[in-house]
């Protein structure tokens, strides 16, 4: 039986995807650190017939990639996909926005994935197979004012995913690595990033959790290196990519206004 660990897979995307882990037969291991969503989840699961395991824990916090890694080797758990879902983001001007939030933010978005990546990519190297499912954001194709360090965050995210996956190859090694870079999705992101009542979560923009978990899973199986949900925002993102800089941000301030 194959293993995947997914943070922040009790809700939204991550939960999407734990369920199409679980329909392909794959033990789960959730992360989060919501413990009644922890518990919601385990209660689906098990009474699916899937083996779950789940664990509390703050990403945010350090040390907590150490502690996740922990938790699987005690459990004897053999990590054969790693799935980096967990992140939140953070809407407002720099100089408003509140800046520990912010800080928590790049710890989770960045070191953390950063972190859990590295730990299981080296039994996964070691063992010459295995997978890793980053989910970054649109946004990192470009500044987005007002979404500042979000932005970063995700784009971070894609660099890092992109060239770690050309390492890979270049070594010959059978290590994958995909990276998904969805629109505004209709989950408790707005909520938490201070952008209720915004139309970019209710537009034509925005997509289901359920169609990001789908496209991203059917991406990774395919050995897809980059997916981006939604075949017209394919389409869009390589015009926007012949677009200057100045005007991208202009668009995107527009966007999220």
């Amino acid at each position: 039986m194959k293993t995947v660990l997914i943070t922040g897979g009790s809700s939204g995307i991550g939960f999407e995807l734990s369920k199409l882990f679980a329909a392909d037969g794959y033990r789960l291991v959730i992360v989060s650190k919501f413990e009644n969503e922890l518990e919601e989840a385990f209660s689906y699961f098990n009474t699916k017939g899937t083996e779950v395991f789940i664990f509390q824990q703050d990403l945010t916090l350090d040390g907590a990639a150490r502690k996740v890694y922990a938790f699987t080797k005690e459990n004897g758990l053999v990590i054969d996909v790693l799935v980096n879902n967990a992140g939140f983001g953070n809407y407002g001007f720099i100089n408003d926005v509140e800046m520990e939030k912010e800080s928590d933010m790049i710890r989770l978005n960045i070191l953390c994935s950063y972190q859990l990546t590295r730990l299981y990519m080296a039994d996964m190297i070691e063992r010459d197979q295995g997978h890793i499912l980053n989910v970054a954001s649109i946004t990192a194709f470009q500044p987005s004012p007002f979404f500042a360090t979000y932005a970063a965050t995700k784009s971070f995210v894609l660099s890092f995913s992109r060239a770690v996956a050309h390492e890979l190859k270049s070594k010959g090694s059978k290590v994958r690595v995909t990276v998904t870079c969805p629109t505004s999705v209709k989950t408790k992101f707005a909520e938490q990033a201070n952008m209720q009542g915004m139309k970019l979560f209710d537009g034509w923009m925005a997509v289901t959790p359920e169609k990001v978990a789908l496209d991203a899973y059917n991406g990774m199986k395919a050995g897809k290196e980059l997916v981006i949900p939604k075949k017209a925002f394919q389409y869009l993102n390589e015009l926007t990519k012949r677009l200057p800089t100045k005007i991208l941000m202009h668009i995107s301030e527009w966007q999220l206004k």
